[in-house]
């Protein structure tokens, strides 16, 4: 039988994500934890398969033994659910609830306040970077998220109206490549981009690098971008540590001494210090790999 990869979307129907939202508009979230750790336990159980690629990290690039990583899996899966209640609270309006540390909030300010150049914020499948659109709020330039296109019409609705709140606004990835259109302009505009820089879509170039021990793919578009346009990059991380807490990083993706190098060689150069950054984050927060596909070539 093929093994079902990660879909990407949330689940549940319109009836079930609407009972979510007005659940955790209301409802305790501390109950909402208690039921994950419970559903979690038994889903793995009965579908242990599905998060193969999961024990696979924990076996061969955190190289834990077999119990460790076992365990890890379960704590994984528990942690990625917290953060998927922490965002349906914080879209029904409870973002004052939690305490947020921002580490380098000055590169955001420096980015933001450069009216002759655009952005790019590199985000990942580490943490909730999601979560950062209730973070990073300011109204001096629209903040462009590109997300998966997937998503069920109620929630992209739901989503839009809330972020754009914050004046973040979503491009979907589509079959039609018209977000690559968006993206352009955007960046035109002297706008922010927040993309995914390890999430390889249909059609995109993409480059191989060391990743955590073993080569990965990468996408090489966010750094094309970068060298093409002259615009400074950010690798962003919205790390879980503790109980309605979270630790947000802003870390400057840059190279000395671009000109001494070709484009191509600047393009290459950024991609593997975004992935040194990633390791990196990976190596302090191990639990908190979403990557739910086969990552590794």
């Amino acid at each position: 039988m093929k093994k079902k990869d990660w879909q990407g979307k949330t689940d549940g129907g319109y009836f079930g994500q609407r009972c979510l939202f007005l659940f955790f508009m209301h409802g305790s979230i501390t109950f909402g934890y208690a039921l994950v750790s419970v559903a979690i336990f038994f889903y793995l159980i009965f579908r242990f398969k599905a998060a193969k690629n999961i024990y696979d990290y924990f076996r061969d690039h955190q190289h834990y033994g077999a119990f460790k990583s076992y365990i890890s899996v379960y704590r994984n899966h528990y942690l990625f659910g917290k953060t998927l209640i922490d965002k349906f609270a914080m879209f029904s309006g409870r973002r004052d609830e939690y305490t947020i540390q921002v580490d380098g909030q000055n590169l955001y300010n420096d980015m933001l306040n450069d009216a002759n150049k655009g952005g790019i914020l590199l985000s990942s499948h580490v943490g909730s970077t999601e979560i950062a659109g209730y973070l990073l709020t300011q109204t001096i330039k629209p903040l462009n998220a590109v997300v998966f296109g997937g998503e069920s019409s109620e929630m992209q609705k739901h989503r839009s109206e809330l972020l754009e709140q914050h004046n973040v606004h979503m491009i979907p990835v589509t079959d039609g490549f018209s977000h690559i259109f968006a993206i352009n302009e955007a960046l035109q505009k002297s706008e922010l981009i927040s993309i995914a820089a390890d999430r390889i879509y249909k059609g995109s170039r993409n480059l191989m690098a060391s990743f955590m021990g073993a080569p990965a793919a990468f996408p090489i578009a966010p750094f094309t971008l970068a060298v093409k346009l002259k615009i400074p990059i950010l690798a962003l991380f919205v790390m879980q540590e503790g109980y309605m807490k979270y630790h947000c990083y802003l870390v400057r993706i840059e190279i000395e001494n671009p000109e001494k190098h070709s484009p191509q060689e600047q393009m290459r150069l950024l991609m593997n210090e975004y992935v040194s950054e990633l390791e990196k984050i990976l190596t302090k927060y191990p639990l908190q790999w979403y990557n739910f596909h086969p990552f590794w070539a």
